[in-house]
């Protein structure tokens, strides 16, 4: 018989790493599940009538998985986590342009190109419809497709045919690739130049109106920046910050955004599973830009999350009239892990936290809306006196409305000095439409505030 032998002090490592390992093994929690989930995808990749796509099973599965949490608790698809990451951080390599799907005919139509974008200095307007993007036909794409085909890397060119109203021909654009800046704060109109004017028009210029789409990473310095102009041209008696379908974004940028109202009061807690992680917020005297001019916020039933924390922080600071409807409901905090997978990256979004509001009360909604007791205590309910219930009608003409305004016109005609016709999308330009809109919950918000400079 051979023996294979070694010296007696080898032996002892090899004995006191093997222990070693056994004890580190014992100490990692074992689930038995994910055992069970790595046989049934070997089983069926080996026994299923079909050649699997493993990709397809994996996301099918994840989406189940995170299904079975709350309902902000979410699976992204590498293309959803990437336009997540864009819109927190605002900005992305493209052509600037904000487009839409023509039912009709399966086309792509710019709704309108961004401010300063390559698409709008290469004179791309509102209403050209995008028949290819380069040798694609859009018709024969997804609307994702014909975005990842127009989206990349700042300095590649992209062909682009165009269909534009009043043209005999279709035109031709090659359009460079930028990094694009979206801003997170609109005002209420646009200048000639495409610039947003933050005052309202005629004789209530004296109020600054600033519509909030996200809490995004740079929402707060926007804020500020626009504040900090007004003051130095000339004063202001109100401030109106619409938050009307902010659906919310980072909690940071929330408590930025509180702290530019207040001194050093309290923002928000948030608390955790582990309550050694709980935290709260409170403003800070040197972050405040302006803590005495009338304000109000506007919300409706799909402001959220980082837009309830706002409005709550600062009608329980009694620094805000809040007009409009009831608010979501959402008094939770998320967090976002990529998963890598070679060069993709997956992500998950679940809720870590719940948020409390100054006066010690969650705003959290647990069941779906249509069962939720309208009693309970969940969202943000306006100012007493302030609560205003628009129609589907009067929602419809609020939609149509902002995107009318958020639509950069084209360029005067140089030989007539008038303006170009703007073709119709579903931003309507028609004679009928171009009458100025009555926004309830903004006249509201107007009364408010003239009553309060009358008052002064």
């Amino acid at each position: 018989m051979l023996l294979l032998t070694m010296p007696k002090r080898n032996v002892a490592i090899i004995i006191a790493t093997l222990l070693l390992s056994l004890i580190c093994y014992s100490k990692i929690p074992q689930n038995n599940y994910t055992r069970l989930y790595q046989r049934a995808t070997a089983m069926l990749d080996a026994r299923y009538v079909e050649k699997i796509d493993q990709r397809q099973l994996f996301q099918g599965a994840m989406n189940g998985m995170m299904a079975t949490l709350d309902e902000h608790s979410v699976y992204m698809a590498p293309r959803e986590y990437r336009g997540l990451d864009e819109v927190l951080n605002q900005e992305f390599g493209g052509l600037g342009i904000y487009i839409e799907r023509i039912q009709e005919s399966n086309e792509i139509r710019i709704i309108t190109p961004a401010l300063g974008s390559p698409a709008l200095e290469e004179g791309l307007q509102a209403g050209d419809v995008i028949v290819r993007i380069g040798d694609r036909l859009t018709a024969d794409l997804t609307i994702e497709e014909s975005q990842k085909l127009m989206k990349g890397p700042a300095g590649e060119d992209v062909e682009l045919t165009v269909r534009r109203e009043g043209e005999d021909e279709l035109l031709a654009f090659t359009v460079t690739r930028a990094i694009i800046q979206m801003a997170s704060v609109r005002g209420y109109n646009r200048q000639a130049d495409g610039q947003w004017k933050y005052r309202l028009p005629e004789e209530d210029e004296g109020i600054i109106y600033m519509q909030l789409v996200d809490f995004a990473a740079r929402s707060a310095e926007e804020i500020k920046s626009i504040l900090e102009a007004a003051q130095a041209q000339s004063s202001y008696r109100g401030i109106i910050l619409d938050l009307r379908g902010n659906g919310g974004g980072l909690l940071n940028t929330a408590v930025d955004v509180c702290d530019l109202f207040i001194n050093q009061q309290k923002i928000v807690s948030v608390r955790f599973r582990n309550t050694q992680q709980d935290r709260s917020y409170e403003g800070t005297a040197e972050a405040t830009i302006d803590a005495t001019t009338p304000m109000v916020i506007l919300i409706d039933e799909n402001s959220a999350s980082a837009s309830e924390i706002t409005t709550a922080c600062l009608q329980d600071n009694e620094r805000v009239v809040v007009i409009g409807q009831r608010s979501y409901g959402k008094g939770s905090v998320q967090d976002v892990e990529i998963l890598q997978a070679g060069d993709e990256e997956h992500a998950i979004k679940f809720t870590i936290a719940h948020f409390w509001r100054p006066d010690g009360q969650n705003i959290h909604r647990r069941e779906p809306i249509e069962q939720a007791d309208a009693n309970a205590v969940w969202g943000v309910r306006p100012t007493e006196g302030y609560e205003v219930i628009l129609t589907t009608e009067q929602q419809a003409a609020n939609q149509q409305d902002r995107l009318r305004r958020f639509v950069i016109q084209p360029q005067r005609n140089e030989t007539n000095s008038e303006p170009t016709a703007v073709p119709a999308t579903s931003v309507e330009f028609d004679k009928e439409s171009t009458k100025p809109n009555v926004d309830p919950h903004l006249q509201k918000a107007i009364e408010y505030l003239n009553q309060r400079d009358f008052a002064a």
